[in-house]
């Protein structure tokens, strides 16, 4: 989620270790702890999993970020209406890492035990200087990261933008649902996971 690690692990950019002092001072206060996932997923390539959240309780975040994503019933009748119809066709999508890697616009701020990162981490890093007194790190999140209450909004937006480029328009009326223009195609949209009918190729 940083700059990468020792030249065999790839960087995404999402975070940047700071100093406690780099933090503008309006926004120590709110600034959030982190918390490390583990799972395990057998149908992944990599099955064994963890992943580091941020507590979403914490962010005071100024504007409204709710995401208007499909409910099920938008998901039931987008199924009917494939079955109703002569040649239709259903497949589902999602884009890789679009909600991760989606600019935020404004930073966050985390704090970590220096205890619980890995050595080689610390080492890469300079963690050890970075820390404060009582072995805390500090974090800068530039990206979308799990539990940001905004992350699912803005992966949205963004992702609205760009379909809009290719003709693609979300429904006024329904949340979730995007037309195609003129090609006959209609799907359902939860912040990058889609449910698409299509007729043809």
């Amino acid at each position: 989620m940083a700059q990468g690690t020792g030249g065999r692990i790839k960087g995404t950019n999402t975070i940047v270790f700071t100093k406690e002092e780099e933090i503008p001072k309006e926004r120590q206060k709110y600034c959030t702890y982190g918390k490390f996932v583990c799972d395990v997923k057998p149908t992944k390539a990599e099955p064994n999993r963890t992943r580091l959240t941020v507590g979403g309780d914490r962010i005071n975040y100024p504007n409204d970020c709710r995401t208007p994503t499909a409910d099920m019933l938008l998901v039931k009748l987008l199924f009917n209406s494939v079955i109703s119809t002569k040649g239709a066709k259903f497949m589902t999508g999602d884009i890789k890492n679009f909600y991760l890697n989606t600019p935020l616009t404004r930073y966050e701020y985390v704090r970590l035990k220096l205890s619980d990162i890995p050595e080689e981490v610390i080492q890469e890093y300079n963690l050890r200087e970075k820390a404060s007194a009582d072995g805390t790190v500090y974090i800068e999140i530039w990206k979308g990261m799990h539990e940001l209450p905004q992350a699912g909004l803005l992966a949205q937006q963004l992702l609205e933008k760009r379909l809009e480029k290719h003709r693609y328009k979300q429904s006024k009326l329904i949340p979730g649902f995007l037309t195609h223009k003129w090609r006959p195609i209609q799907f359902s949209l939860m912040v990058d996971d889609f449910g698409v009918k299509y007729q043809g190729k």
